[in-house]
């Protein structure tokens, strides 16, 4: 299935991210640019209880301005279209953040880890 959400986010264009994916319940949007391919962040693979959607912002340029990515790779968690949280890279175009910082995030979200 996450499969699928990556090759599907691959093509879709900055209107679909905005509209589809970000409108109803959590998700988190991993964006990058093919110069910086080896910089993914590949934990975001690991989060459960997410829609994960990985896209290239070269692909559409106008992803970059509506979404207000400044740097590469940055991930965004929304719930039902509104931002919550941002996690931008550094100078060194790399994602420095523990994978266990985003779940928490997404668990506060879902209300996992409650009990």
């Amino acid at each position: 299935m996450k499969y699928l959400l990556l090759v599907t986010a691959l093509l879709l264009t900055s209107a679909t991210i905005s509209e589809d994916y970000k409108i109803r319940g959590i998700a988190i949007v991993h964006f990058n640019a093919k110069f910086n391919e080896a910089n993914n962040y590949e934990p975001v693979e690991k989060l459960k209880d997410v829609k994960i959607v990985s896209t290239w912002i070269d692909d559409d340029v106008s992803i970059k301005a509506a979404e207000g990515i400044r740097s590469v790779p940055t991930l965004i968690l929304y719930k039902n279209g509104k931002e919550i949280k941002r996690w931008e890279a550094g100078l060194s175009l790399s994602l420095d953040v523990p994978f266990k910082e985003i779940q928490k995030e997404v668990d506060k979200l879902t209300g996992a880890n409650k009990f």
